[in-house]
């Protein structure tokens, strides 16, 4: 499997308001995912073989989201993604480990990943906000020590699918 970016950040997705679990909102909330800080514009790669469940759609604050139910039946939700499409990658869609499915976004500050994964088990919409404290869906889980298992491999060509 391969890691969502070509390279790791230098900044840690383990700590901050970065890692999974950071309060948000003066504590009324927590972050639902690793925020991977890279150069606006970086390539965002699929972590593995999987379908477009969701394509392109507003985020927040002018920044997208794409969902990809991946091998094995988890769900990765990538945002915070500029808005341009991906020729070949819609709903629907198969996309391969290591193929560019989207672009590093910007939201405020920082450009980055913001990176949740889910179970899959669940059906409806990945944001709940009457589910807190992170106002998803109920089978998001922590996705840390996945992306610690994963690789850097090197970039495969965007395809038609």
């Amino acid at each position: 499997m391969q890691f969502p970016l070509p390279f790791r950040p230098t900044l840690s997705y383990k700590t901050g308001g970065r890692k999974f679990g950071a309060p948000r909102n003066g504590g009324k909330r927590q972050h639902a995912a690793c925020d991977l800080i890279a150069p606006l514009g970086t390539e965002i790669l699929a972590v593995d073989d999987g379908i477009v469940e969701a394509g392109y759609s507003e985020f927040y604050h002018h920044t997208g989201q794409l969902v990809v139910r991946h091998q094995g039946n988890y769900v990765v939700r990538y945002c915070e993604i500029l808005r341009e499409h991906v020729p070949g990658v819609k709903k629907g869609g198969r996309v391969q480990a290591g193929q560019v499915i989207a672009h590093i976004g910007k939201m405020h500050t920082d450009s980055m990943l913001h990176f949740e994964l889910y179970r899959g088990d669940v059906g409806g919409p990945l944001t709940q906000r009457q589910n807190g404290p992170f106002q998803r869906r109920s089978d998001l889980i922590d996705p840390t020590s996945f992306l610690d298992r994963l690789i850097v491999l090197p970039v495969r060509a965007t395809s038609a699918a």
